[in-house]
């Protein structure tokens, strides 16, 4: 009877995103970014449904209340990317070049420092890959003896920390770049190259996550901004990006097949299990995990700098701390999930509803003009809900706190700046 019962609550699951999805598009007619993301979600749902019919993993009765508490804190967060329609805005705010060059030029400089060691281990990694039934697996392995130490205080490798803390804001600047009409083509060629860098970085360090959300990133910042971008270049995105989703793709499933495939469950269901855990694990645990971590996982670096003690320096340490919490951040519990482990879903719901609040009013289109720092807090939330759908708070950490501070450094910069320069007009 539970049994039935959970696969009740699932297939309601999914036809609530079938639904919001007939009319958003109803209302859109046409594929935007929020589409990009509703589909998404429905894609995750359908994806619990088989990993709960899946024999290899069991977990407990699904409940009805706590997918509608995820449903509606996800509208809550990006209820914003839903609401921002391209159709109504006549054009993107054209920042001064020296502006857009400096953020440009320091990622472009730290990638260059990076790129001989990169390719290096690239070459190597591909070989692995190619002549090694487990070479994915030997990979991963190495990189997670490497990641014991994050978080620890010690600058090992400057320029990976600048590149890796620009993140996704470094695929914003390319793309916003390409609505340029005047582009400087070493600008234009050293951003290319610094967003697809870390695909490659991942792969050699047999990792699929950050592969995926590089991607991810890359496919819903082309769907935001596409009506901005000339016939010309919307056309050779579309040829270079396929390109870069099957380049992807290949090293993607040889790192599975070579993790997976030799193990009890097999690839296709470590598949299953990947892209459909977060909806059941949230669903079990999510609400009630036996305790918070009072925000150890989401503002670690926060924490320390406002002289918090005992704060976890990375995840091996934060699961020492809370051994009698249910589930960990070994598994997937969405995005929303972590802030609910982190703080309980009353204080959680609260964060959601106020940053919701200040999303929804600094975002509001005036003379049909985005300003560039409205869209980067907009960029922020799409690459919010869409890469910490499937699995967690893509912003945690030190690594992600640190993406953090990116934004909000380029956010106060440009709106500085478009202040000052309306203070002049008037003047």
């Amino acid at each position: 009877m539970d049994s039935i019962i959970s696969y009740i609550n699932i297939v309601l699951y999914i036809l609530v995103w079938i639904v919001t999805i007939i009319f958003y598009q109803i209302k859109k007619k046409h594929i935007d970014a929020g589409s990009i993301l509703l589909f998404s979600y429905l894609i995750y749902a359908i994806t619990s449904l088989l990993l709960y019919n899946s024999n290899y993993y069991e977990f407990n009765r699904i409940k009805l209340f706590p997918f509608i508490y995820l449903y509606l804190m996800l509208m809550l967060a990006f209820w914003p990317v839903l609401k921002f329609n391209a159709k109504k805005i006549d054009g993107i705010q054209k920042i001064p070049a020296v502006y857009i060059n400096v953020f440009s030029i320091i990622l472009i400089l730290f990638t260059i420092i990076q790129l001989p060691n990169i390719i290096s281990e690239y070459i190597y990694s591909i070989k692995k890959l190619l002549t090694t039934s487990s070479g994915g697996l030997e990979l991963y392995n190495e990189s997670l003896a490497k990641r014991f130490s994050l978080g620890d205080g010690m600058i090992s490798n400057l320029p990976s920390i600048v590149t890796n803390a620009y993140g996704s804001f470094g695929i914003l600047l390319f793309f916003y770049y390409l609505t340029l009409k005047n582009r400087n083509i070493v600008i234009l060629i050293g951003l290319f190259i610094s967003s697809i860098m870390g695909i490659l970085i991942n792969i050699s360090l047999g990792q699929r996550g950050p592969i995926l959300a590089i991607l991810l990133s890359m496919i819903i910042t082309y769907f935001a901004l596409r009506r901005f971008f000339q016939p010309k270049i919307k056309r050779i995105i579309k040829k270079i990006g396929v390109y870069i989703i099957i380049a992807s793709l290949i090293p993607f499933i040889a790192l599975t097949v070579s993790r997976f495939d030799d193990s009890t469950h097999g690839s296709m269901a470590s598949v299953y299990f990947y892209g459909g855990q977060g909806n059941l694990f949230f669903n079990n645990y999510g609400l009630d995990n036996g305790g918070v971590r009072y925000g150890d996982r989401t503002f670690p670096l926060f924490k320390r700098m406002l002289g918090f003690d005992n704060v976890p320096h990375n995840f091996v340490e934060r699961r020492a701390k809370y051994p009698d919490h249910k589930i960990n951040d070994s598994v997937f519990s969405t995005f929303v999930g972590d802030f609910t482990l982190d703080f309980g879903p009353i204080i959680a719901s609260l964060i959601f509803l106020f940053f919701f609040l200040f999303v929804i009013v600094k975002t509001k289109i005036y003379n049909g003009i985005l300003r560039f720092h409205q869209l980067i807090l907009l960029h922020f939330v799409m690459t919010l809900c869409m890469v910490g759908g499937m699995k967690l708070f893509p912003f945690s950490d030190v690594g992600g706190n640190l993406k953090l501070i990116v934004y909000f450094i380029a956010y106060w910069v440009f709106r500085l700046d478009y202040n000052i320069r309306i203070l002049r007009q008037k003047n």
